[in-house]
């Protein structure tokens, strides 16, 4: 019966979950915070000077999906699903000292939830090294949005800092963003992604060349301040204590070790001024947690 055809047309046509739209004028600011792995463990000792010799920490590897009215960006890519591949340019103790344990790579995340991983606005690496950018293949065509100093430093990078496999195909698309001469909240140059104050980047080179952070201002008030890996965890923010020497000595993890100093006391003034920013570090599992992990939202 034709009554009976159209209903289970309807019907079918109900079932099908659609990409949902990523980006429109009523689209609300909001982010999420996807947890794409974890390290297999290590003492807090070792991630931030005068930290715990007992205390184990599982430093996390995140992606932070961000919905803005002009479009949706990927902050950071996290580990992807080449992994596997990628890190076979370390060597046996550097696999090791970098084990990652429980990978689930942003794209796959957001497929599970319906959304089109391709229909990004951009992604905005805080700098790249391999934890960061791992999952930019995964997103070949959508914009990848860098400084000159930090691509020109990841042409000529070496393992375990860079891999350049994470970045050679030839589908990327690269996009340079040059910080403009306009003081923010301290930092001497930023960039206001959409000129309404809302995503705003700084300069935090020393860790990399061209490293920067992202202050994310919600309409309803709060503030977040991604710093990428100028601090590996909030402990080190609020001692203004950043890595041991020791660890850069031993795997050269700062390509300015004094300047990436001078940007954590910047930091760390900048957290004391403003007791409600909310400063988070890219690894630390804690103050992570704490926020929406997806598919949650704020």
């Amino acid at each position: 019966m034709p009554h009976l055809r159209i209903f289970a047309f309807l019907f079918l046509v109900s079932a099908i979950t659609l990409p949902q739209v990523w980006a429109d004028a009523s689209t609300p600011l909001r982010f999420s915070v996807i947890i794409t792995g974890e390290s297999a463990g290590s003492l807090e000792a070792m991630a931030v000077d005068g930290g715990s010799w007992t205390t184990s920490r599982k430093l996390v590897h995140t992606a932070v999906y961000i919905q803005h009215p002009k479009g949706h960006i990927l902050w950071d890519s996290g580990l992807g699903t080449g992994l596997s591949q990628q890190m076979e340019a370390f060597s046996w103790w550097q696999k090791a000292l970098f084990k990652v344990e429980n990978v689930h790579p942003a794209v796959k995340q957001l497929e599970a939830s319906s959304f089109d991983p391709l229909a990004l606005h951009a992604i905005i690496p805080s700098h790249m090294h391999w934890d960061h950018v791992s999952g930019l293949e995964d997103f070949a065509g959508v914009p990848i949005w860098v400084r000159k100093e930090e691509r020109a430093e990841s042409r000529q990078g070496v393992p375990p800092a860079f891999v350049k496999s994470q970045y050679d195909d030839a589908n990327l698309v690269w996009k340079t963003i040059t910080l403009q001469p306009k003081p923010y909240r301290g930092f001497p140059n930023s960039l206001d992604v959409f000129d309404d104050n809302t995503l705003v980047l700084v300069d935090l080179s020393g860790h990399t060349n061209g490293q920067v952070g992202l202050f994310l201002n919600h309409p309803e008030g709060s503030t977040y301040f991604f710093i990428g890996d100028t601090a590996w965890t909030q402990k080190g923010v609020t001692t203004n204590r950043g890595r041991p020497v020791f660890v850069d000595w031993l795997v050269g993890v700062d390509s300015d070790f004094e300047k990436n100093g001078e940007q954590l006391q910047r930091i760390h003034a900048l957290s004391q001024q403003d007791p409600s920013l909310i400063v988070v570090p890219a690894h630390d599992e804690l103050i992570n947690r704490t926020l929406p992990v997806f598919p949650e939202f704020h």
